[in-house]
This record gives structure tokens, C-alpha cells and sequence, in this order.
């Protein structure tokens, strides 16, 4: 017999029902934009440091947590894993392995590597700044080498840094567990792509051109 049969006749009268209760609103209603509002509190108040959050609203989440991670030293590299007696065949850099003794540190996988400091000339030279010469990851990081005048300019050369230190990773963890060959001028392709992508979207005072972008980005420091 079908369900439907063998409830005819039944009047259901609901009165003081009972009811699910989301404790973390003042509603008890859980809704999506209320669970990412307070996962959003969580996860800042948990990257900010005695200096102040590494935030850049121009950039996803994830990016926002990898740029505190490796200025907080809690990346995966060679050295940092051996330090917590990872037991490792060798503590050297993956990619200038052949080439000499450096030990993958974290400065090293993302400044002194010969590769990835090919990436940063090629991003300075894409951006006009000339030859890259800074060498303090914390530096860079924090947003303390842009050319620019304005607080939108800062944020927009702090976030093209977080996005070429995200893809010389991604670029590392590629050729090290994967076999795929470094290609600088590919993962330049990236870097233009992805931030154009990221920061044109999330950018409300500015309108951003892909033409401008590829050929003459420094306008959008100080425009």
C-alpha cells in the first residue's frame, strides 16, 4: 500500500514543534554567509601577528594563508623538516641539486634558488622595476618595496610578490613530486595570469585592461 493511501484521513497539526538551532548565530538560523563571516574571523585572528595581519584584500583566502605561512617559517622545506627530525635523504635544494651544497631553506627556496630568482627578474622586468635586487623574504612579504604613492598601489605590488612567491611553490612542488620540468617563462604566464585574474575582480577602484597588463602594469601603481 502506498504511503500516501495509508495517511488519508490524518489531520497533522504542528504546534510548538521542535527544531534545529545553529548555537553559533543569535538566531539560531544557520545560513552560508553567516558560517564563511565567522570562519573568516577565525582563520584572520589566528594569522595575525605581533606586527600586524598579512592581509591583501585583493587576493583569495589561500593566498592571504601561504604568504603567512612562509613568513611565519611553517613551509614544508627541506630544512624545517629535518628540524623536526623528518628523516630526509638530503637537505638540499631540490632544484640547484646537482649544481652545489644549498640547503633548501626558506629563503632560499624563495629568493637565492637560481630558478626562482629568475622568476623574480623576470616579474621586475615585467613590472619596469629594473633588476631584482631585494633580498629579505619578511621584506617582501610585508608589502615594504613597492614604488608606489597610494595605499591601492602598495596592495597591488604586495599582492603581484604574494603571487610569484605562490607560484615559484606551486612550480617547486611540481618538478619535486611530479618530474615537470622548471620553465621560468611559463610560470610568468601564470603570474600574469592569475593575479590579473584575482585582483581585477576583487579591485573596486580601479578598472584594469589585460593589454595594460601584459605591456605597462606600473600605471596601475599610481593611477
Amino acid at each position: 500500500m502506498k504511503l500516501t493511501e495509508m495517511l488519508q484521513g490524518f489531520e497533522f497539526v504542528f504546534e510548538n514543534r521542535d527544531r534545529w538551532s545553529w548555537a553559533a548565530a543569535s538566531d539560531g538560523t544557520y545560513t552560508v554567509k553567516k558560517m564563511s563571516s565567522i570562519n573568516d574571523q577565525k582563520v584572520f585572528a589566528y594569522i595575525t601577528d605581533s606586527v600586524g595581519t598579512l592581509r591583501n584584500h585583493l587576493l583569495p583566502k589561500k593566498i592571504e594563508i601561504f604568504a603567512w605561512r612562509v613568513i611565519k617559517r611553517r613551509m614544508p622545506v627541506r630544512s624545517e623538516l629535518n628540524k623536526r627530525g623528518i628523516d630526509l635523504h638530503s637537505v638540499r635544494c631540490p632544484l640547484c641539486d646537482d649544481d652545489g651544497d644549498d640547503v633548501e631553506s626558506i629563503e632560499h627556496c624563495f629568493i637565492f634558488c637560481k630558478f626562482c630568482m629568475e622568476i623574480w627578474e623576470r616579474v621586475h622586468n615585467w613590472w619596469g622595476r629594473g633588476p631584482f635586487t631585494n633580498l629579505s623574504l619578511n621584506e617582501i612579504l610585508r608589502g615594504n618595496t613597492a614604488a608606489s604613492t597610494t595605499c591601492e598601489g602598495k596592495l597591488i605590488w604586495q599582492a603581484i610578490e604574494w603571487v610569484c612567491a605562490y607560484f615559484i611553490w606551486k612550480n617547486r612542488n611540481n618538478k619535486v613530486f611530479h618530474g615537470k620540468s622548471w620553465c621560468s617563462p611559463v610560470a610568468l604566464n601564470e603570474i600574469q595570469i592569475k593575479s590579473f585574474e584575482w585582483i581585477s575582480v576583487r579591485a573596486k577602484k580601479k578598472k584594469f585592461d589585460w593589454l595594460t597588463w601584459l605591456n605597462n602594469p606600473k600605471v596601475y601603481l599610481s593611477s
